[in-house]
């Protein structure tokens, strides 16, 4: 118990922000979050130590916000345009008074255009795109934890980042 509390202090930050890059939502990443550490521990005696632990638990947390995505369809979908959204923002509040609010909009605007262009993509390729790009693993890691061949994730990555391309394309225009 005493070990698994260890493994759980020192991945909580990367698991969490693995989840909310799925989960946009904070306190449903949290749950998510900390529901992936109770599967984790429940199936501790699975674990194949021939492997990395921080690829078997993101492997576990990947799926679990997938499972949360899903079920979460069945239900009413907010819209990404809601004020609710835009309240929290994505970009930190600049602490320089001279800071340019025209320049801090258009960043805001483009931080919520990438976050629903990741969310538009299919599962696998926002799974490689984010675990890739966004958690900064590299293509073996993401192999590991998706149990992929690399040139799958390289295949992956390269056309998450093409499809993002064109839907930030259409939705930025020349902003891109």
């Amino acid at each position: 118990m005493d070990a698994f509390g260890i493994l759980v202090e020192r991945y909580q930050d990367r698991i969490y922000s693995t989840v909310h890059n799925y989960i946009a939502n904070p306190d449903d990443a949290v749950d998510v979050a900390q529901d992936a550490f109770v599967k984790a521990y429940a199936k501790l005696r699975t674990f194949d130590a021939s492997s990395a632990f921080y690829t078997w638990l993101y492997r576990i947390a990947v799926n679990t916000a997938i499972d949360f995505l899903r079920r979460r369809k069945s239900r009413a979908a907010d819209s990404l345009d809601d004020e609710k959204y835009s309240a929290v923002g994505f970009e930190p509040a600049s602490s320089n008074p001279r800071a340019n609010p025209e320049r801090v909009a258009v960043l805001n605007e483009e931080t919520k255009a990438l976050k629903a262009g990741i969310g538009r993509l299919s599962n696998k390729l926002r799974t490689a795109l984010i675990l890739h790009d966004v958690e900064g693993l590299s293509q073996e890691e993401v192999a590991e934890i998706l149990r992929i061949p690399v040139g799958t994730v390289k295949s992956r990555v390269s056309r998450a980042r093409s499809e993002l391309k064109a839907l930030l394309g259409r939705q930025l225009g020349d902003a891109l």
